[in-house]
């Protein structure tokens, strides 16, 4: 991960700023312009890769609005993440000081320019919109605004017109034709989608139902389907047949091993649960990374019921990108008590926001939100409670 720090030394801000700008004469060639950046630097709030990387420099005009003031990344070190992680850090700074917009000028479209092309198609493909190309503000030359709503707070949106999905299906592929994607974005899957494209379903015309099977289904329930149940099970944790709670070989505790009929393909087939939900996930999202270029976090979801509550909610099963666990033992509250068993299930939290868009009946089964900055290396088994230790086994 690219490390970006804050310069405080108005001389060393204005150092970094000539170093870089003075290595793109491109997009810096103006003497007149350069020497005002670079003067600038010195009193601006002034975000740096180091050494002699990148910078930018920020100036807050009003309260809630704020200017990416000067950007410039040394040559050598373009497409290589330093722009990106740049902004991001700028936006860090403007939530933290409550500033709601974040813009920035930039030569406009009127005047054809390949560099200047690039720059514009860089911060929109970060989330900045063309809000409006000023004349007269730039001499000849025309100015571009471009903005973007960085407050604190996050998004959920729901990705819409996924057709039925087929083993072998390139949901990538049809994610991105649907939706933009944005560095820190985290694309939420429900598990039947990515269970389908990997053919985990099963028909049960093709099952033959055990003597056991017969038993637990007591006459009501199918027992093809609880023949997959056990098929699927590493132990039956809880019976009251027809209800199977199982212990999945992936180590979920889950109702019926995670074997589900709704939202199936066709009428008398049954969905499983993904055989390794996290390496589905890190696919998913290299898949994604590849035809999109963002810096993209997957979760995999599926609907858990709970000991303690009522109802269901979906948790997550996958993952790859993310913080799964944000653990807070060790730090200490306002009061200045110590946390000792305080872990944040974050991608339980992020799958249980997704579902309400996504809806049992609506067959929506991903979504994108964005706005948290969660990205990490974890897995969705760290969530998964050890045998040895479940105090409800």
């Amino acid at each position: 991960m690219t490390d970006v720090v804050e310069l405080r030394d108005p001389a060393e801000r204005s150092r970094i700023a000539e170093t870089v700008l003075r290595d793109l004469p491109e997009w810096f060639g103006i003497e007149e312009e350069t020497v005002a950046f670079i003067e600038g630097a010195a009193s601006l709030p002034t975000l740096a890769v180091e050494p002699d990387v990148g910078f930018l420099c920020l100036k807050q005009h009003t309260p809630p609005a704020a200017e990416v003031y000067v950007m410039g990344v040394r040559r050598e070190h373009h497409r290589g993440g330093i722009g990106r992680a740049l902004v991001a850090a700028a936006e860090s700074w403007c939530k933290a000081r409550g500033v709601r917009y974040l813009h920035v000028k930039t030569l406009g479209p009127s005047r054809p320019s390949r560099g200047y092309g690039a720059t514009r198609a860089f911060y929109e493909a970060i989330g900045f919109v063309p809000l409006e190309e000023l004349h007269g503000l730039w001499n000849d030359n025309p100015t571009l605004v471009l903005v973007k709503d960085v407050r604190a707070g996050f998004s959920v949106t729901p990705v819409e017109g996924l057709p039925e999905l087929r083993d072998g299906d390139d949901l990538a592929a049809l994610i991105a034709e649907r939706i933009e994607l944005q560095d820190a974005d985290v694309v939420v899957v429900a598990q039947k989608a990515v269970s389908k494209v990997e053919g985990r379903v099963v028909a049960l015309a093709d099952v033959e139902a055990s003597e056991q099977a017969h038993e637990l289904a007591a006459g009501v329930a199918d027992p093809r389907r609880i023949q997959v149940i056990l098929d699927e099970a590493a132990e039956l944790v809880r019976v009251r047949p027809p209800l199977l709670i199982a212990r999945t070989r992936h180590g979920f505790v889950c109702g019926s091993a995670g074997v589900d009929a709704s939202n199936a393909p066709e009428p008398e087939t049954v969905v499983l649960l993904p055989v390794d939900p996290d390496a589905s996930a890190a696919r998913l999202r290299d898949a994604l990374r590849e035809r999109t270029g963002a810096q993209i976090g997957v979760i995999v979801t599926d609907s858990f019921g709970r000991p303690w509550r009522a109802a269901t909610t979906d948790v997550a099963i996958g993952a790859a990108g993310v913080e799964v666990v944000h653990d807070l033992m060790g730090e200490r509250d306002p009061a200045g008590y110590e946390l000792h068993a305080t872990r944040i299930a974050v991608a339980d939290e992020i799958a249980g926001a997704a579902q309400l868009v996504f809806g049992k009946l609506d067959r929506v089964p991903v979504a994108v939100v964005r706005g948290l900055d969660v990205r990490g290396s974890d897995s969705a088994a760290d969530l998964v409670i050890p045998p040895e230790t479940d105090l409800f086994r």
